[in-house]
């Protein structure tokens, strides 16, 4: 008789844990994708590559995990390796890239703690450490063999500053964890209630997470774990507690912890790799643009011009004055990401006397860069001194030559433009250019621009006769009451003049008072009066009301 019985529960764990094993199927959308021809193109790679890129994968896309791995020779694919880096590099203007640093160290990791034999060298919890980082709490949970049930032993994840858990579950009982909590609001009733079960141990002590201690030294941590504040509020006071309702308490708490289990899954669909850089990081607004202009021979003064919102400046109360300081970077590559030139500004400001600062509501600055003629990519970085603040742009840039015939350079829109005699910034010539990348004017404040011309004829005496028109056009259709007029010319004129020299400079001021609020495109047309031949430069600017 008791063997008889042994022979059904025998039977009955078996079917039980045949159906556990098939439950987390669905749970291959959570993988990292792979493509068609992948696993063939892997055979070619030394171990140390594959390591790379089973640790690239939750970053790359099939595009790019295709063109990597196609590359026919290892010096290749380490350079496409340091290409791809260079990309996601928070502070693109300096030699440390933070992100690659800490994926690096994650992935080793992840190597060390939850290895394994197969590909890629990790469970799920190696995975979930390279994609987020370690946990603010890590804890072990039970396994259970009742005469209906089998629950694997497993361990439960929190990340208390992305408001995240992640179950993982020792189906095989091999030692191999993977993912068992049910995506998108589909969880048991019973699952959910275990890892709420789990976090009320947590939180009163009885049940002890697993301390980092126990399995790594701090050095190998201490840029690595989840050193957010802690802002989540999953178990309610107690007085609250005894004021409430057992039944609105448990379920309150249930949602919680539900909301908490699928933003895991939210955040590998939306944002699928997390680096602590990122958290709680205040960007600082930059505002930019580029001018170019002739420079030497086969050169270009290029002009990366800056604009910071003084309101997202951090000013230093020293005594009566108010003071800031504010650093623009800018790295240029080539195609290949090589590092061609460097150029560097430093913003600051001082107003003395007054508890908040009344200066200009955007602050103004400028990297002078000398390149050649070709494709670059830029990247930005603005810092602010005082609270560390940093914003960080990219862009890519195309350069090309002006030649020896007639041509305008870029037109280069400025906040003011003044003649001086005195040593200033933003100086070309005699003129003070105070560039104004918004390209947005108030009415009603005037449109001041510069642009240089070249290639112009000459006389024996070295004059050249020339001249220019301009017009302004709307870019949108004009409402007046429930009628949307034509798009016509808002503003033209034209007007001749000379000059020494074939190469001439313009700063020209247009009035608004017959302007409205919206964009509208800028066309410059010079005329060689010597050889009747034209050329003509379009640019962008808003008008705000």
């Amino acid at each position: 008789m008791n063997r008889h019985f042994r022979t059904i529960r025998t039977a009955i764990l078996l079917s039980t844990m045949l159906l556990i094993t098939i439950i987390p199927a669905h749970l291959d959308d959570c993988r990292a994708e792979s493509f068609t021809g992948e696993t063939r193109l892997l055979k070619k790679l030394d171990p140390v590559e594959r390591l790379t890129y089973f640790g690239l994968q939750y970053l790359m896309n099939n595009h790019q995990k295709r063109h990597y791995l196609s590359r026919p020779t290892r010096r290749e694919r380490d350079e496409w390796i340091d290409q791809f880096w260079v990309d996601l590099d928070p502070t693109p203007t300096t030699e440390e890239n933070e992100r690659r640093t800490e994926h690096e160290r994650r992935v080793a990791l992840a190597r060390r703690l939850f290895k394994m034999k197969k590909a890629p060298g990790w469970d799920k919890r190696g995975e979930t450490l390279i994609r987020f980082g370690m946990p603010s709490y890590r804890a072990k949970t039970w396994g259970n063999i009742g005469f209906y049930e089998v629950t694997p032993p497993g361990e439960v994840w929190h990340y208390e500053s992305l408001d995240m858990i992640i179950s993982f579950q020792n189906f095989s009982l091999k030692g191999e964890y993977i993912y068992s909590i049910e995506p998108y609001g589909k969880s048991s009733r019973r699952e959910l209630d275990r890892v709420k079960n789990v976090f009320d141990l947590l939180y009163y002590g009885i049940l002890q997470p697993i301390l980092p201690t126990e399995y790594m030294d701090y050095d190998e941590i201490k840029d690595l774990v989840d050193f957010n504040p802690d802002d989540i509020d999953y178990i309610a006071d107690q007085d609250v507690r005894i004021e409430q309702s057992r039944d609105l308490i448990a379920g309150w708490e249930r949602e919680k912890t539900e909301k908490k289990i699928n933003n895991f899954y939210k955040y590998m669909k939306e944002k699928p790799t997390i680096y602590s850089f990122e958290m709680n990081r205040e960007l600082l607004t930059v505002f930019f643009d580029v001018t170019s202009f002739k420079g030497g021979p086969e050169q270009l003064r290029t002009e990366v011009n800056f604009a910071i919102p003084a309101s997202e400046i951090f000013f230093l109360k020293e005594a009566d004055s108010l003071e800031c300081e504010v650093t623009l970077r800018v790295q240029v590559r080539d195609i290949n990401t090589k590092p061609i030139s460097y150029g560097e500004d430093v913003i600051r400001a001082i107003q003395r006397g007054g508890e908040t600062f009344v200066g200009p509501s955007f602050l103004p600055g400028q990297a002078i860069l000398t390149l050649e003629p070709g494709y670059y990519r830029l990247g930005i970085e603005a810092v602010d001194t005082y609270s560390g603040r940093r914003g960080v742009l990219r862009t890519n840039l195309e350069l090309r030559p002006f030649g020896e015939s007639l041509a305008i350079s870029d037109i280069q829109f400025a906040s003011t433009i003044t003649e001086t005699e005195e040593t200033r910034k933003f100086l070309k010539g005699n003129v003070q250019v105070i560039p104004h990348p918004l390209h947005a004017y108030r009415i009603p404040f005037p449109v001041s621009f510069y642009f240089e011309i070249y290639g112009l004829k000459t006389n024996k005496e070295g004059l050249a006769y020339y001249a220019v028109e301009y017009r302004i056009v709307a870019l949108q259709k004009r409402r007046r009451g429930p009628v949307f007029e034509e798009i016509a010319p808002a503003i033209t004129s034209r007007f001749e003049t000379t000059g020494y020299g074939s190469t001439q400079t313009q700063t020209l001021s247009i009035a608004t008072e017959n302007l409205w609020e919206g964009p509208f495109k800028l066309t410059v047309v010079v005329t060689d009066r010597r050889t009747r031949e034209s050329v003509e430069k379009d640019a962008k600017f808003s008008i705000l009301d």
